[in-house]
């Protein structure tokens, strides 16, 4: 198994990370501490030991803690000659991918690719060993599970100096475990199929013992209940006859008592009608008296009440008189604070007309500048969209134009020279340009190519620079090419032309920016058709305010014009409107004052009505009630009232006396005593009765049950129960002892193997 790459992402504390391994030897992964290296190993045991949907710690620990993304993990890997990679993603938009290159590819994902990775590593990797193989740093060196794997253990008993296990030492081993299994499980815990039943049936078996002893106990005691039951329903009949004889003899006397209350009862009934005789003959009398004393009462009322209708009525003409002049004062001080009230509007409508008028002004420039800006970043727009220049291009095409002038440099410095100097006057061709030098005169000549030389038609000289100056003509023909190339990319024809072109694009983003910019300040929240709209709105409103504006006085000239005349109408019509309330609460107090009087006269008037008709009336009632009883009568039946009622309570409080002598109460409280203890006696023995009867029938029932039989038998189950599972914990303790025992000193074997795994 070689993994050639391995690939983090959000894994742990590594945000991203690569490593690639080199296909030989040994690659070293080194770096500061926190680094993320042990993080690496980490990563292929997530990676190819649990599914991306695995909630185990191990997953759990590699989320990062400071972002909400899911950790990734990818590795190319060649196994058994197989070249897969492998992703997988956890946490969160869980995922997996599975890519095999080679003669036979597959792409598999999900659970799929999984179990066909685990399928290719099982066919060609030992697992085992592999996994005993990752050591991390700064974690202790655990041995690996040996006991599947016979040919790493024998290896590793070589490596340790001697082969202390064998066959047989294996077998022997495998056996006690065996043994061990039957009894207990990996974890020390007890077996389900072996102690555990044990020890459920020994505990079954107790708790029937116990259950059965209780209810034996219950029985007993229910019998011995029963017998205390019978003697004591047995002594409840005998007392009852007595209780029932105490009772008669209390209820004999209650009803002789009863007769002398009846009695009272009559008495008092008779004394209360003549006390009530008595309290009619009485009212009859003060009512005759009260009928005398409203006549007179009435005479003098009516006397008063005529006095008072004539000091009202003179009241009542001033007030009325006080009310007229206060009522015209107030409709002038109305009609005052009405006309600087119509000012002051006035005032007001002229203020808001110039401001709405200036505000009209203000938008219209507003969208003046947006209209304009508009319309200047139309073209600016169009130069945006059709351009190909940039500021990238433009420096690749610097880049270029610099690097084609110095290919130029290179081949001017370094290309052949051709000096020519003449002896004598002559002519001579120079690739094919003629060139007239006198003697002693000398030209010299860049060759950078194949040069031809006619010297006055006598000689021709043929100069080659060689190879190295035709590649430095080949790199500055490459240079062109690639300035050419950069231009036509940015659709100009030469670098000045791209230098215009960029210049004008960036003119023509300013301008789109100042569109921008002038929008933002003179729309702020609106847009265009909105801040049009309030124009439309405002201008209407203006006109229509001129139109339908019908006062004769001039309109302000401007809005502090109008806003000082607003000011100056504003005092004036508060000054009426203080003038008025000064009149209004003037006006007020005069016509609460002619209430008060016009009230007062007219109950007044009411009040003389009133006792004139109580006279009136008084006089009738008396005259009526002597008509039909005089006045001596009466007085002759509140005598005779007198005397009955005297009579009535004579008879009354002898017969109280009677009742007090026969104890009233005692009498009842010994007749209510003595019925409350006989129903007491007999609610107890009918309760005593039905508890008895109950106590019968569960006893009856109980005794076909054969509860010492029961109870012997579960004794005898128990016992044999807890001796069982006594002799299979023996046999148990005997079978983890030799288990614990063989392990402990294999363990003392195996811990041999530390050194040669850390070498």
């Amino acid at each position: 198994m070689r993994i050639d790459r391995i690939r983090l992402a959000n894994f742990c504390g590594v945000e991203a990370a690569e490593v690639r391994f080199a296909p030989t030897g040994v690659t070293i992964v080194h770096g500061p501490n926190e680094a993320g290296k042990s993080t690496l190993m980490l990563a292929m045991g997530v990676l190819f030991d649990y599914r991306d949907d695995s909630n185990h710690n191990v997953v759990r620990s590699t989320k990062p803690v400071n972002r909400d993304a899911g950790a990734e993990v990818e590795a190319d890997v060649e196994v058994g000659g197989v070249r897969f990679s492998y992703f997988k993603r956890f946490h969160k938009n869980r995922e997996t991918r599975l890519a095999i290159h080679g003669l036979h590819p597959e792409n598999l994902s999900g659970r799929e690719a999984h179990e066909r990775v685990q399928e290719i590593l099982g066919a060609s990797v030992d697992t085992a060993l592999w996994q005993a193989l990752r050591i991390t740093q700064g974690r202790n060196l655990d041995m690996p599970e040996l006991h599947n794997q016979p040919a790493l253990a024998q290896a590793l008993d070589r490596a340790a100096g001697a082969a202390r296990s064998g066959e047989k030492e294996e077998a022997l081993f495998d056996a006690a475990r065996a043994e061990y299994a039957r009894y207990y499980t990996p974890t020390g815990m007890e077996g389900k199929d072996s102690l555990v039943p044990a020890r459920r049936r020994a505990d079954e078996t107790a708790q029937a013992v116990e259950g059965l002893t209780t209810q034996l106990k219950a029985v007993e005691d229910d019998v011995a209940k029963f017998a205390q039951l019978e003697r004591t329903v047995a002594t409840q009949r005998r007392g009852i006859g007595a209780l029932e004889a105490a009772q008669k003899a209390a209820q004999a006397s209650w009803e002789a008592v009863a007769k002398l209350a009846a009695e009272c009862e009559r008495a008092k009934a008779a004394r209360e009608l003549a006390d009530q005789a008595l309290a009619a003959a009485r009212s009859a009398v003060e009512r005759r008296a009260e009928l005398a004393a409203a006549v007179a009462t009435a005479v003098s009322h009516a006397a008063g009440a005529s006095a008072r209708h004539a000091r009202t009525a003179e009241e009542l003409a001033g007030a009325s008189l006080a009310l007229d002049e206060g009522r015209t004062r107030r409709d002038a001080a109305q009609a005052s604070a009405a006309a600087r009230e119509a000012e002051e509007r006035l005032g007001l409508a002229n203020l808001n007309y110039r401001k709405e008028a200036f505000e009209l002004l203000l938008m219209e420039e507003r969208l003046g500048h947006v209209r304009r800006a508009d319309a200047d970043a139309v073209a600016a727009t169009a130069v945006l969209e059709t351009s190909l220049i940039n500021e990238k291009r433009r420096n690749a095409i610097r880049e270029a134009e610099i690097a084609l002038k110095t290919q130029q440099a290179v081949l001017g410095a370094a290309a052949p020279r051709l000096l020519v100097t003449a002896l004598a006057a002559h002519r001579s061709v120079i690739d094919g340009a003629a060139l007239d030098l006198a003697a002693g005169e000398s030209r010299e000549f860049a060759v950078p190519g194949p040069l031809a030389v006619n010297i006055a038609g006598v000689a021709e000289l043929r100069v080659d620079p060689g190879s190295s100056a035709r590649e430095l003509h080949e790199a500055v023909d490459a240079a062109q090419a690639a300035l050419d190339k950069a231009c036509a990319k940015a659709g100009v024809a030469s670098p000045a032309e791209a230098e215009t072109a960029l210049a004008a694009l960036l003119e023509a983003r300013r301008t789109v920016a100042e569109r921008d910019r002038v929008t933002t300040q003179h729309l702020r929240d609106l847009t265009r058709d909105a801040l049009a709209q309030r124009i439309d709105v405002t201008r209407a409103k203006t006109a229509a305010y001129l139109a339908g504006r019908d006062s004769a006085l001039p309109l302000p000239d401007s809005a502090d014009d109008a806003a000082t005349l607003h000011a100056a109408a504003v005092v004036a019509a508060n000054a009426a409107r203080n003038a008025l309330k000064g009149t209004e609460a003037a006006w007020t107090q005069v016509q609460e004052h002619h209430t008060r009087c016009r009230e007062a006269h007219a109950a007044n008037v009411a009040l003389e009505e009133r006792a004139r008709g109580d006279h009136t009336q008084a006089t009738a009632r008396l005259d009526a009630e002597r008509a039909a009883l005089a006045d001596d009568a009466l007085n002759t039946t509140l005598a005779t009232a007198t005397a009955a009622a005297g009579a009535a309570q004579a008879r009354h409080a002898a017969a109280e006396a009677a009742i007090g002598a026969a104890d009233l109460a005692t009498t009842r409280a010994i007749f209510d005593t003595a019925a409350a203890a006989l129903a007491n006696a007999q609610a107890q023995q009918g309760s005593a009765e039905r508890d008895l009867i109950a106590l019968q029938a569960r006893l009856d029932m109980v005794g076909d049950k054969g509860l010492a039989e029961a109870l012997a038998e579960a004794e005898r189950a128990s016992f044999e129960a807890a001796d069982s599972l006594a002799r299979l914990l023996r046999h148990a303790g005997a079978a983890r002892l030799l288990f614990e025992t063989l392990r402990s000193e294999q363990e003392a074997m195996r811990r041999a193997y530390v050194a040669p795994l850390r070498e």
